[in-house]
């Protein structure tokens, strides 16, 4: 029998009253089985399409990609409340609480007139509060399981915290070039191993650099993707205007729409 569901609540206790009821005896036997850990790939997905939502500039897209995760953060959180740990709104308190500290030019008597001063200063402000553990280490802040361009991009940006950079303050694009070197050698080889051992550093010496120029690889990569999809687009469109299939085009017309359309395009 079809559970009546309350329509008086407030939007936030409204989507907890509903949660509970999925979670309940006679709720649904999908997310009643639901655990934590079972969990973590569809949040992972869910975080995708909110950045697929805010790239498409679509306010709509954003607010329901939103909602989303939001039901995520309220669906885990009824978890741990079922074991007597948290609720969400100890998660919403503890957030309050944690950025109200985070943030002393606003809420204090500190002073911040620029944002890479906010920035120093949120660093040092989460090193003070850190709890100790035992044999933490700086880089093991940064979680493993973080796409590798990013995961790259803020292991070099904490260990320059502490001096040490990649590629070497000063060295810039020369160190780059050091590193494209060996990685062509390794091209002209044929090797996948050595291509493999030279591509990574090479990389990471890239991201490096980007974080020196002040621009997110992750950021740039995104665009550039974006614009190449938009290019391959726009190809397989007119080849359908011609009647043509791309798979029986030559890769050179294809490469020739391409080239026209990116000179062309403003």
């Amino acid at each position: 029998m079809n559970q009546p569901f309350p329509s008086n609540e407030s939007p936030f206790q409204g989507l907890r009253e509903l949660i509970a009821t999925l979670r309940g005896e006679n709720g649904c036997p999908w997310d009643r089985k639901q655990t934590p850990e079972s969990m973590r790939v569809y949040l992972v997905e869910e975080m995708y399409e909110l950045l697929d939502a805010l790239e498409s500039d679509e306010p709509s897209a954003a607010l329901e990609e939103l909602g989303d995760v939001l039901f995520h953060v309220f669906f885990l959180s009824c978890m741990f409340e079922e074991r007597g740990e948290f609720t969400a709104m100890d998660v919403a308190k503890a957030n309050t609480e944690k950025m109200i500290a985070r943030h002393p030019h606003v809420f204090g008597d500190d002073q911040a007139k620029t944002a890479e001063e906010v920035r120093a200063r949120w660093h040092q402000f989460k090193k003070n509060q850190q709890k100790p553990k035992p044999e933490k280490r700086l880089l093991d802040a940064v979680p493993k399981s973080m796409p590798a361009l990013m995961r790259a991009y803020r292991i070099i940006e904490r260990a320059s915290r502490v001096g040490v950079d990649r590629p070497p303050m000063g060295a810039g694009v020369d160190a780059l070039d050091q590193k494209w070197a060996g990685l062509r050698q390794a091209f002209d080889s044929g090797d996948k191993e050595t291509i493999s051992e030279k591509l990574g550093p090479f990389l990471l010496e890239l991201s490096g650099l980007s974080r020196q120029a002040g621009v997110h690889p992750e950021n740039c990569l995104t665009r550039a993707a974006n614009e190449f999809c938009r290019c391959f687009s726009h190809a397989e469109e007119e080849l359908k205007e011609a009647g043509k299939d791309l798979e029986d085009v030559n890769p050179e017309e294809i490469n020739r729409i391409i080239k026209k359309y990116e000179e062309e395009k403003p």
